[in-house]
């Protein structure tokens, strides 16, 4: 699973530069919403998201990718896995 680690970068934004920075600044700098600023930083949903929402909060934060996101697999699980298994509400194609 792959996990954001948005909460963790806007306390160390906040202490560097000694003021609270709320998800509603990041949102307004960003174009990115509130609600999938709050979707990112929950750890335990799962989330599909685009690298447009990526790049910007890297350029947000100064950050390089693998400091916003990290990939940590369940348990016991490091098999590779189709997409389909990770995303089954996915729309399969039609038979015609």
């Amino acid at each position: 699973m792959l996990r954001f680690r948005l909460q963790d970068l806007l306390a160390e934004k906040s202490r560097r530069e000694n003021r609270r920075i709320t998800r509603s600044e990041v949102a307004e700098v960003t174009g990115i919403s509130v609600q999938v600023l709050s979707s990112l930083a929950s750890p335990d949903r799962e989330i599909v998201t685009n690298t447009a929402f990526v790049e910007s909060l890297c350029r947000y934060f100064g950050c390089k990718l693998d400091e916003l996101i990290i990939f940590a697999p369940p348990q016991g699980e490091d098999a590779p896995v189709h997409i389909d298994q990770l995303y089954p509400r996915r729309r399969k194609p039609k038979d015609k």
